[in-house]
């Protein structure tokens, strides 16, 4: 009998040794908190995501700068757009501007909209998800699942449109609409001590695999459809560059103890590096200016009159659509185009009056998005 209470409590205190966390609730932002994070894209084979299981100990010491970002949480009622999201009870807005509507319960953040200058579409207009993403769930436990649906559309007009990006399709629409959507599967897959900034943290590993689509879909005596099986698979005009599908993985840390995500690091489908968000818990002074919404993009002249440039320099290669977008939220330029980094993309902008615009462009699959104010006299 000794010896089976011996061996009962030698298998407790392994099993204590080894207990995991729970991430609950406490961890989700409120109204007044300022989480500072860093990203950096200068990180490649010194991150170490390890395997599953645990406990692990992931040593991301080195992660000690990169470019400043902020999310501050405040009363959703301070929104610009705030009589479009009455449900919303809390609102981040970041160092650009941008506002996120986001309805929180003891169970989860899921975000509502957006609006005031947002990059994904950067005008006084609220634009509300057709399917809400989760931002964070709770409790979180080892091992757990969780999964995501997120969705909006954008809504162009044809006359603003070239006539070559419409040949091909067997009647003019009324309108079309970018469709941008993304599936997230997450597993809480492993657990243990994450090391960040001279600081230790309990945390729990959480590997999700990310889809991005875009679709296309045009409207036709009031009806949308999706016009791909219509011309067999061939969509004219250079949209059927701007669709698709593109998949990513990401390795987020969670704790108790930090309402910031640790460490948030992607990789494409190929597990090749992207970029890695880190949380700023030892007052890093950032080696870059903090990001402002006229650092993400440059063009010139500005203010302007007969056109303005844009300059690639650092962008990737790819597909991207342009818009710009009045103060009243109407897209009155739109141009689908395959950029690379060492274009100067020359646009016409005689044809529209003196006034202020948003001038946005984004990758096809939403992962990219730089909008920066224009000036028209």
């Amino acid at each position: 009998m000794k010896h089976f209470l011996l061996f009962i409590s030698i298998v407790f205190i392994v099993q204590v040794g080894y207990s995991q966390i729970t991430v609950t609730n406490a961890s989700f932002p409120v109204v007044g908190d300022t989480l500072k994070l860093l990203v950096t894209e200068n990180t490649s084979s010194s991150l170490n995501m390890g395997n599953v299981g645990g406990p692990h100990v992931w040593d991301f010491s080195f992660l000690n700068s990169g470019t400043r970002l902020n999310e501050i949480y405040v009363n959703p009622a301070a929104g610009s757009e705030f009589a479009t999201f009455p449900d919303a009870n809390l609102l981040t807005v970041d160092d650009a501007g941008q506002e996120l509507y986001i309805k929180v319960s003891s169970s989860k953040m899921e975000a509502l909209g957006f609006g005031g200058t947002n990059p994904f579409l950067p005008t006084q207009l609220a634009v509300r998800y057709a399917e809400r993403p989760l931002i964070r769930v709770a409790p979180i436990t080892f091992i757990s699942t969780n999964n995501s649906t997120g969705k909006f559309n954008i809504d162009i007009g044809t006359n603003i449109i070239p006539d070559s990006l419409l040949a091909g399709l067997p009647i003019k629409p009324d309108s079309i609409r970018i469709q941008f959507s993304n599936v997230t599967k997450g597993l809480v897959d492993s657990y243990g001590s994450l090391k960040l900034q001279n600081k230790t943290y309990e945390v729990l590993r959480v590997k999700s695999e990310s889809i991005s689509k875009t679709n296309l879909f045009i409207k036709i005596f009031g009806t949308w459809i999706d016009p791909v099986p219509l011309l067999g698979g061939n969509i004219p005009g250079g949209f059927g560059d701007f669709l698709g599908e593109d998949t990513t993985y990401i390795y987020n840390f969670y704790t108790n103890t930090k309402k910031e995500v640790l460490v948030s690091a992607e990789y494409d489908v190929e597990n090749n590096f992207q970029s890695v968000t880190f949380a700023d818990v030892g007052g890093i002074i950032s080696s870059s200016e903090d990001i402002s919404l006229d650092q993400h993009m440059v063009i010139y002249p500005n203010p302007a009159s007969d056109f303005i440039r844009l300059d690639t320099k650092d962008w990737k290669e790819g597909a991207y659509m342009l818009t710009i977008t009045d103060i009243t939220g109407k897209i009155v330029y739109f141009e689908n185009v395959y950029l690379d980094n060492h274009v100067i993309k020359e646009i016409k902008t005689s044809g529209l009056i003196s006034g202020q615009y948003i001038f946005t462009a984004r990758d096809q699959y939403n992962h990219h998005v730089r909008s920066v104010r224009l000036v028209i006299r």
